[in-house]
C-alpha cells in the first residue's frame, strides 16, 4: 500500500518506529561484533523495546559502552512506545468523535428537509444521479449501507447528506424524511431491492414520484406495479444511445454538453403551471422569458397528455400545463416563481 494513502500522522509513527528499530539493530550488531548475526541484534532490539526480559542474547559484561547504549535505548524505546499508543488512541478517538459530530449535524439538516429527493443506492448509477442533483442545486439525501460513500462524495466535490442503512427498510426511509420528500430514485444494482424500495416508498408516501433503475427488462412491469412512476432500463437506454450516436451524433453531443458542462449548466427543465397562475388562459408570449434570462421554450405538455412542440407565441397556457424549457437551474427557479404569481411582474 503506497505511503501517500496513509494519513500523515500514522505515516510519521511508522517512520519513527522503523528508525528506532534500525538504530537498535545497528547498535546491538556493533556491540555483539562479528560473533552475532543481524537476527540476534534484531532480537535484542525487540526484547529491549518491549522489556519482556527473555535474557540477553548479546552479552554486555565488560562492555560499558554497550551498557550505556542499552540504557539510553531503553528510555528512547519506552518514549517511542508511549508516543505510539497515545497517538494511536488520540487518532482513533478524534476520528470517532469527528464521525459522531458529522453524523449529528447531518441528522439535524436532514430533519429540516422538505420537497427533497432521495437517492437509494450509491453505486455508479446512483453517483451520477447525485452529481446531477448537486449540480442543478436540487435538495437531496442519499441512502447507502456503506458510510464511506461520504468519502466518495468528497472525492467528487459533492456536498451531500447520507443516511447509512438498507433502503428497503421502513426505518431508514423515515430517517430520510420520506414523508416530506418530492421524489425518490431506486438506483441499486438489484431489481429485487428496487422493487421492494418502490413498494415501501409508495406505501409511506403515496404522492411521491418514484423513478427506478431496471437491469432486466422482464422486471419493468413488476417495478411499475410496485409503485414506480418511471422505470429506466439501462440496456434499453444504452442501445438507443448507441443508435443515436451513429445516426444523429450532433444531437447526442448537444444533450451531453448540457448535462456535463460544469461552468454553464444549461438543462432541459420542466416548469409546472399551477391552477392559480396569473398566466392561465393567456398566451405564452405574455410570459416575458427574456426578463429572467436566456430561456428557450421548446415544448409544452397539456393536462390531457397532448404535446405541443415549439409552441407558437399565441399558444394558450392551461392550468396544470408543463412548460419544457432550456435554462439554467437559477433561471428555472425564477420562472417557477413568476408563473406561480410570486414574482413582481406585470402581465
Amino acid at each position: 500500500m503506497p505511503l501517500k494513502i496513509i494519513p500523515k500522522k500514522l505515516r510519521n509513527i511508522i517512520i519513527i518506529i522503523i528508525a528506532v528499530i534500525m538504530i537498535g539493530t545497528l547498535g546491538f550488531k556493533m556491540i555483539g561484533g562479528s560473533e552475532r548475526s543481524v537476527l540476534d541484534a534484531l532480537y535484542m532490539t525487540a526484547i529491549t523495546l518491549t522489556t519482556v526480559g527473555y535474557g540477553d542474547v548479546i552479552g554486555l559484561d565488560n562492555k560499558p559502552l554497550g551498557k550505556l547504549f542499552t540504557i539510553i535505548y531503553v528510555f528512547i524505546g519506552a518514549g517511542t512506545i508511549a508516543y505510539l499508543f497515545t497517538t494511536l488512541a488520540a487518532y482513533i478517538i478524534e476520528g470517532e468523535l469527528r464521525r459522531v459530530f458529522r453524523r449529528r449535524k447531518m441528522e439535524k439538516r436532514i430533519a429540516k428537509m422538505k420537497d427533497h429527493y432521495i437517492v437509494c443506492g450509491i453505486g455508479m448509477v446512483g453517483l451520477y444521479v447525485v452529481h446531477e442533483m448537486y449540480l442543478t442545486k436540487r435538495p437531496f439525501i442519499a441512502i447507502d449501507h456503506d458510510e464511506t460513500k461520504l468519502d466518495v462524495f468528497k472525492a467528487n466535490n459533492i456536498e451531500a447528506d447520507l443516511v447509512v442503512g438498507d433502503a428497503t427498510e421502513n426505518e431508514i426511509l423515515w430517517k430520510a424524511m420520506i414523508e416530506h420528500a418530492k421524489g425518490l430514485y431506486a438506483t441499486t444494482d438489484s431489481d429485487n431491492d428496487n422493487i421492494v424500495i418502490s413498494l415501501t416508498a409508495r406505501q409511506l408516501n403515496p404522492s411521491l414520484r418514484i423513478v427506478s433503475r431496471c437491469n432486466d427488462t422482464k422486471n419493468i412491469d413488476k417495478l411499475r406495479r410496485a409503485g414506480a412512476d418511471s422505470v429506466v432500463a439501462l440496456n434499453f437506454i444504452g442501445g438507443l444511445r448507441m443508435a443515436s450516436e451513429m445516426i444523429r451524433p450532433h444531437v447526442t453531443s448537444f444533450l451531453d454538453m448540457m448535462l456535463r458542462d460544469k461552468y454553464s449548466p444549461m438543462r432541459v427543465e420542466e416548469v409546472h403551471v399551477p391552477a392559480h397562475s396569473p398566466f392561465v388562459g393567456k398566451p405564452v408570449k405574455d410570459i416575458d422569458f427574456r426578463t429572467i434570462g436566456n430561456i428557450m421554450l421548446i415544448s409544452a405538455r397539456k393536462p390531457s397528455g397532448e404535446w405541443v412542440y415549439n409552441p407558437y407565441p399565441d399558444t394558450v397556457c392551461e392550468k396544470e400545463m408543463s412548460l419544457i424549457i432550456i435554462a439554467t437551474p437559477e433561471e428555472k427557479e425564477l420562472l417557477v416563481e413568476l408563473v406561480s404569481g410570486g414574482a413582481d411582474s406585470a402581465l
